[in-house]
């Protein structure tokens, strides 16, 4: 692949160093390489048969080869660089939802994380693992700046794909409330409106929400959670958790995170 300009997320699982200090590497290892596997079997349209009424599942991405990955994907130590295969519409939607659901697994398995997605000039060289430019650089930075758990949406995305988050801002379209604009709030402790990653959505918590995050006596961990919870607070409060019917593209259907089998209701939320 040669210079581009492209859709670009940079991801990071916050509490890394706490895990290689409070686990033994060999357990450590085992639970991340087991997750990343389960990213590696995400990263492309989920198209197969529903055997229970034999029809075809409603997909975002009808179209796509089975083969095909929704995004390139690059993970080192506890960073993950996401980038879209080209510059159309529909590769930059099958990144931010690739995002998205990677946002509730991480989170199910108490790694979470926190990004930026962004749009710009970009090197990537898949056979050696080289990946430059200004969107990485920007997207980094703006995952740093963060001081919450989420993934925020840089303006220069919306920008550039217009039509698309004319969609997504429309009143019915759930892409709406997945990409929830939201007051997202900084380490210089101010707060500006992007477009999120809303990973509260469509979760479904055994133990509520508050379970999903580990104690710390951190004070900095401790504010990005509160963030967090107040995030997901807001959500619930909006009446924007769940989708009204679950006659959804399998992309969209309810995740799960409890020690029994699902469907189960969720818990209390904080």
């Amino acid at each position: 692949m040669s210079v581009n300009h492209l859709p670009v997320a940079f991801l990071d699982v916050l509490g890394f160093k706490e895990m290689i200090t409070e686990m033994s590497l060999e357990e450590l290892s085992k639970k991340y390489e087991y997750l990343i596997n389960i990213t590696d079997a995400m990263n492309k349209p989920l198209l197969f048969l529903n055997n229970e009424n034999n029809k075809e599942t409603i997909t975002l991405f009808p179209d796509c080869e089975s083969s095909e990955k929704l995004c390139v994907k690059n993970i080192f130590s506890d960073s993950i660089i996401l980038i879209a295969n080209d510059n159309s519409e529909l590769s930059c939607l099958k990144l931010l939802v690739y995002v998205w659901k990677l946002s509730q697994v991480f989170i199910a398995f108490k790694m979470p994380l926190r990004g930026a997605i962004t749009y710009g000039e970009i090197y990537v060289n898949t056979e050696k693992n080289i990946f430059l430019g200004q969107a990485l650089t920007r997207a980094y930075e703006l995952e740093e700046s963060q001081q919450w758990i989420g993934v925020m949406i840089d303006s220069n995305l919306k920008d550039k794909y217009s039509d698309l988050f004319n969609l997504i801002n429309e009143e019915e379209n759930l892409l709406k409330i997945i990409f929830l604009e939201y007051d997202v709030p900084f380490k210089d402790g101010s707060t500006k409106k992007f477009h999120t990653v809303n990973w509260r959505w469509n979760l479904i918590v055994q133990e509520g929400t508050k379970s999903l995050f580990s104690a710390t006596k951190d004070k900095s961990a401790l504010e990005k959670i509160n963030n967090a919870l107040k995030y997901a607070k807001h959500v619930v409060e909006t009446g924007q958790t769940y989708a009204e019917s679950e006659n959804l593209p399998v992309e969209l259907k309810s995740f799960y995170i409890g020690s029994t089998e699902p469907p189960f209701p969720h818990g209390d939320e904080f």
